[in-house]
């Protein structure tokens, strides 16, 4: 089965996924590794790393060739934002700082085709082999970040409205930790803990996946608390860790 089509089904069912990210090397060889070692999905940071879908379009292309799913994470909710991410070959984007819902509807129309948008057509990797209107439609992924206590607030609203439409909600802790008055502190925040677990809560009423950044050793607690979707370290992060751990072993044989 297709490494998109299998993604997809694991986030119908909840099942737990996982992917890391694209935030500074441009190299055709990283997104090889990076299916090599299972993982399910990677996450092109568009807002805060080194990549714009105009420099990403070959890795994009690759991790395609090398049947690995990619959703961006776009600089923000703007037509011109997403259909170019649709564009350049994503699977799927991530909407950062989701608090209305007239940005959950401009990104919808933003990356369907009509009748359920009003994405319009081109770019060398919108279409998949094989693949109509109806079938782009079907196959891309939209994922809603949740940021913020109004995003927690009418969140429900969204999924009421729009659940058919949304693959899954992730939320953004440092940035929940700031617009909820507690700064940086993210997850060491009672405050932004409980704004986390009412995203759980809503997301487990209406049978959606859920997700957060995480770190290596806050795994194991978010998936007892009912996280499926788990987004850990990235390109740089993993090289950096790598050469720190050899670096320790010959220092151990010193």
């Amino acid at each position: 089965m297709p490494a998109l089509e299998l993604l997809k089904e694991k986030l119908q069912r909840r099942e737990i996924v996982f992917g890391s990210t694209f935030s500074a090397i441009n190299n055709l060889y990283i997104p090889k590794i990076f299916k090599g070692v299972g993982v399910d999905y990677m996450l092109f940071d568009c807002e805060h790393g080194n990549f714009m879908p105009e420099l990403a379009v070959d890795m994009l292309q690759m991790c395609r060739a090398c049947d690995l799913p990619t959703i961006i994470r776009v600089q923000d909710c703007e037509y011109h934002c997403i259909s170019k991410c649709m564009d350049m070959g994503a699977d799927g984007v991530l909407i950062p700082r989701t608090e209305t819902e007239e940005q959950v509807k401009l990104a919808i129309a933003s990356m369907r085709f009509y009748p359920r948008g009003r994405k319009g057509a081109g770019g060398i990797g919108l279409l998949r082999p094989g693949e109509d209107c109806d079938a782009f439609n079907n196959n891309r992924l939209l994922f809603l970040q949740i940021e913020s206590p109004l995003g927690v607030q009418n969140l429900d609203g969204f999924l009421t409205k729009y659940g058919n439409e949304i693959a899954g909600i992730i939320i953004g802790p440092c940035d929940m930790g700031i617009m909820s008055g507690e700064g940086l502190a993210a997850t060491s925040s009672p405050k932004v803990v409980e704004q986390i677990r009412q995203v759980i809560a809503t997301c487990r009423r209406h049978e959606k996946s859920i997700g957060m950044y995480l770190s290596p050793g806050e795994l194991r607690r978010w998936i007892g608390e009912g996280m499926n979707i788990l987004w850990c370290g990235s390109d740089q992060g993993f090289m950096a860790a790598g050469c720190k751990n050899t670096l320790n072993s010959i220092a151990d044989l010193r």
